[in-house]
């Protein structure tokens, strides 16, 4: 999966995720539709996207070889193991109404129909790779346009069912490994410089979540009043300095405590070669470990793109969808497993 793979400036930047939320002029928000109105919106969307017509932007938009997935369909380990891997929200997991997804065959792109808005087009890849994914969900947005009728205001910009998407409707966030900031008792200061500046830092699942494995995700808070463009650049610029300053504070970590930084990552090392049982917690922390130590050259014959696809095999409905575990236990014996397979 494209997740695993070491992207640009991927020692501290994993991903990078563009997404455009869109709804239908005319149709109601889906929390207020009815299963009529819902399976309307799934219709008009998917027949947007998946139509086969002639044309450059069709057939780019065709390479991507796109999927309609009926949520309907998938059990509630199938979907919460495709959240896990940030290929849908946390809220498309509710069965209680009839929700879609339109996937490409390299999981890069991931347009959800019916969560809060009827489309939440997302294109995601690994690295720092802002504009690679604005690009491409922009492309994605105005082949949609020529079908769908948008709801659209000349002042407020594109119509969200939460205000504060309204405007451009586009977020952009970076996923990042920021051990440098926390270890040094800096992540507090960058919270609050990255809030006045208009972008947000949260866990690595979003809004609410933790920072698991020292993996947060930076994202801009503003969507009107600029243009996508202007969103793009700004962030991009902030970022490339909070990376610039997450490897200084690395090195400086390294330059002023060397033995005890390199005991550290040894130990964690060790115990992820030779543990029988290991929480998510223990196990996103100690990888967390294993990452800067092959970011400083402490580690030697382990790939980054190797932890990156340990972190994705070891989440828990991963684990249960793979393995069958059937219970808390077994998943930490199975993760305990799976992390001695990769590193043995």
């Amino acid at each position: 999966m494209w997740y695993y793979d070491y992207g640009k400036d991927g020692d501290v930047v994993l991903s990078s995720r563009v997404r455009l939320a869109r709804n239908i002029k005319g149709l109601p928000f889906p929390a207020a539709a009815d299963k009529k109105g819902r399976d309307e919106i799934i219709e008009k969307c998917v027949s947007a996207l998946t139509n086969r017509e002639d044309g450059e932007r069709a057939e780019k938009v065709k390479d991507m070889k796109l999927k309609f997935i009926d949520m309907a369909n998938m059990s509630d380990v199938e979907k919460q193991a495709i959240s896990e891997c940030h290929l849908i929200s946390p809220q498309l997991i509710d069965g209680s109404v009839r929700r879609g997804l339109i996937l490409s065959s390299d999981s890069r792109v991931s347009i959800m129909i019916n969560e809060e808005d009827h489309l939440r087009i997302q294109c995601m890849e690994a690295g720092f790779e802002i504009d690679k994914c604005y690009a491409a969900a922009d492309l994605i947005d105005d082949f949609a346009e020529e079908k769908l009728d948008y709801a659209f205001d000349k002042d407020f910009g594109y119509l969200t069912c939460c205000p504060t998407n309204a405007g451009t409707g586009l977020r952009a966030s970076v996923m990042v490994h920021l051990p440098g900031y926390v270890l040094t008792g800096k992540f507090g200061e960058l919270s609050d410089t990255l809030s006045q500046l208009g972008l947000t830092v949260r866990g690595i699942y979003g809004e609410g979540s933790k920072g698991l494995g020292n993996i947060f995700q930076i994202s801009n808070q503003l969507t009107l009043g600029m243009t996508e463009q202007d969103i793009i650049d700004r962030l991009k610029q902030i970022v490339s300095e909070v990376v610039a300053n997450e490897r200084q504070l690395r090195n400086l970590l390294y330059k002023n405590d060397k033995f005890r930084l390199e005991d550290r990552v040894m130990r964690s090392l060790g115990t992820l070669e030779r543990a029988v049982l290991m929480t998510t917690d223990e196990a996103m922390k100690r990888l967390s470990d294993l990452r800067l130590g092959i970011a400083l050259g402490i580690i030697e014959g382990v790939k980054p793109e190797t932890v990156n696809e340990i972190t994705y095999s070891i989440l828990p409905a991963n684990i249960v969808k793979n393995h069958n575990t059937a219970n808390e236990f077994s998943r930490d014996l199975k993760r305990g497993e799976i992390i001695k397979s990769y590193l043995k």
